[in-house]
């Protein structure tokens, strides 16, 4: 099993009072498996995939990636953990805007200490994967938003993950521009067979998945199976 969460709650502090984000989820992720997590706001969506990502700890529960429990992590180790085996496309790109496309997506292997050559050589590949060949030198202000989410993609892609893990993907991407992305994503997950989770409120990508994890009130109401 890749992730495992065992009754995992979170609450926030907001002054005097503790708001919960989520109660009690349980739930087993598997290599290869195409997962949307959705729900209203405030429903925790976002919680649980930082949760899953390393980003944020639970208040009480585990998780447990790869077969060793997060919480015997070190933050140093939390870091190694999400640079080499996890993902993560923002829904706000999260790009740099003084890096060129091709900087923006070596960055994670800088990160990891690879060669310059082998960094370059390796963005390359993924910006062409995603279709953008020809803007290998422009900068995000130069690149429409679908196509500032393929770099972010493929920046989430280069160090070949066992996970990818993205916050509402598409929601600042007009209908066409989401369903393709939605489409490379799960070509991408086909045929490398990584794992992809992200967060919707899009009932028309709803459809396009393999489970999906409804929640609610920071509580897992239900789960469907395609």
């Amino acid at each position: 099993m890749l992730i495992t969460l065992n009754e995992v709650t979170k609450h926030y502090r907001m002054g005097n009072t503790m708001v919960p984000a989520l109660a009690d989820v349980s739930l087993k992720i598997d290599k290869g498996e195409f997962i949307a997590v959705w729900g209203p706001s405030g429903s925790g969506k976002t919680t649980l995939l930082n949760i899953i990502g390393t980003i944020d700890e639970p208040t009480s529960g585990q998780v447990v990636f790869q077969e060793r429990s997060t919480l015997q992590l070190t933050d140093n180790e939390k870091s190694d953990l999400r640079n080499k085996f996890i993902g993560f496309i923002f829904q706000s790109f999260n790009l740099i805007p003084v890096l060129s496309a091709l900087e923006n997506v070596m960055l994670p292997l800088q990160i990891q200490g690879l060669a310059a050559k082998d960094c370059r050589e390796a963005a390359r590949a993924r910006l062409e994967q995603v279709g953008l060949a020809e803007l290998l030198h422009n900068r995000p202000d130069n690149m429409s938003g679908g196509q500032q989410q393929r770099v972010s993609i493929a920046r989430a892609l280069v160090t070949n993950p066992a996970v990818v893990i993205a916050d509402e993907p598409t929601a600042n991407l007009d209908s066409e521009n989401a369903l393709k992305i939605l489409e490379l994503m799960r070509t991408l997950n086909r045929n490398e067979q990584t794992t992809f989770i992200f967060s919707t409120h899009d009932q028309r990508l709803l459809a396009k998945v393999d489970r999906r994890l409804n929640l609610k009130d920071g509580r897992l109401e239900r789960e469907e199976n395609r």
